[in-house]
């Protein structure tokens, strides 16, 4: 079988995502776009070498030709295009983060899981080795119990992006970028936490610009996240502290292009890089096997409802208004 794909929009993630790995991955063919922007969708479309351009999103999702679509709309447009997909009988591939809310993320879950379809969360770091191998060290109680996780992701975006930076397209720095930091900690506690305390700094109005948010786990163990998207350095990292040990990983959003494990036990350390393809490649693979083979992805349904759930009260915790909630007034 041959996984036929469709995009919504001419986003500029498109190529690292899903064009240049589906060029090495058989069984999946992209076959075309819709854009708002005709121009924008037949430049990215010769550029990818797809056969199609459609003349609307509508067009596109009543194409019978196409099993699937990959939506990487502004975050306020995943949750009614995503549904629109799946209500035209197609997987979704949707970008994360998942949606504006939590409540918008399960109302999506239910209805693929009604219609018996693949929805899944692209949070592509989940599918590369590098996370294999930092399941291993913590699956393998080498750090004991674990009693400490600290994400961080930043990167400078310019206040002249118009998605990121706007309240209406449910932008912020824990919608674009934190978002990752919520799941390294989860994945890393093993357990859903509680927000207890949350301080951001906004840019424009209820956007946040930046992010401290501190967590606690049904075990006991306490987390704390950090994002930033103005006024910082680019980088990424998780350190997990446990009774026997210390688990450090740095660039866990981009390991294909460098990363660092350092394992600590016992005041001996180790220090390795983990090898790897793309983490597109590997959650483009992920996708079309549960599509051919049936399955739940790594960051199908649950997870990422869990994960929205964590952000809203993150939003809450802080005083700031939930994305996908009202205008701006």
């Amino acid at each position: 079988m041959v996984v036929r794909i469709g995009v919504l929009g001419a986003a500029r993630i498109s190529a690292a995502a899903l064009f240049e790995p589906a060029q090495n991955i058989e069984g999946v063919e992209v076959v075309g776009l819709a854009a708002r922007n005709q121009r924008r969708a037949t430049d990215q479309a010769r550029d990818a070498g797809l056969s199609k351009t459609y003349a609307s999103y509508a067009e596109l999702l009543a194409d019978p030709d196409l099993d699937a679509v990959y939506n990487p709309l502004p975050i306020s447009l995943h949750h009614p295009w995503t549904m629109a997909a799946l209500d035209a009988g197609k997987h979704v591939l949707c970008e994360k983060p998942f949606a504006s809310n939590a409540d918008q993320a399960r109302e999506m879950v239910e209805r693929a899981d009604q219609a018996g379809l693949v929805l899944m969360d692209a949070f592509h770091w989940r599918y590369h080795p590098l996370a294999d191998r930092m399941g291993e060290v913590l699956d393998g109680n080498q750090l004991g119990e674990i009693r400490r996780v600290e994400a961080a992701f930043c990167a400078p975006i310019p206040v002249s992006d118009e998605v990121r930076h706007s309240w209406l397209l449910s932008g912020g720095a824990l919608m674009d970028l934190g978002c990752y930091a919520v799941q390294w900690a989860r994945f890393c506690a093993g357990e859903e936490p509680d927000v207890v305390g949350a301080t951001m700094i906004e840019g424009q109005p209820k956007v946040d610009i930046s992010a401290h948010i501190d967590l606690e786990f049904p075990s006991g163990a306490t987390g704390h996240i950090f994002t930033a998207m103005v006024d910082c350095e680019a980088g990424s990292w998780v350190t997990v502290t446990g009774t026997k040990g210390m688990l450090q990983v740095d660039n866990p959003i981009h390991p294909h292009r460098g990363n660092k494990l350092i394992l600590t036990v016992e005041e001996s350390s180790t220090t390795e890089e983990v090898p790897g393809k793309s983490t597109y490649h590997y959650q483009l693979l992920a996708f079309c096997d549960a599509i051919t083979n049936g399955g739940t992805p790594l960051t199908g349904g649950s997870d990422a409802v869990a994960t929205m759930d964590v952000i809203d009260s993150a939003y809450l915790a802080a005083g700031l208004p939930l994305r996908g909630t009202g205008d701006l007034d």
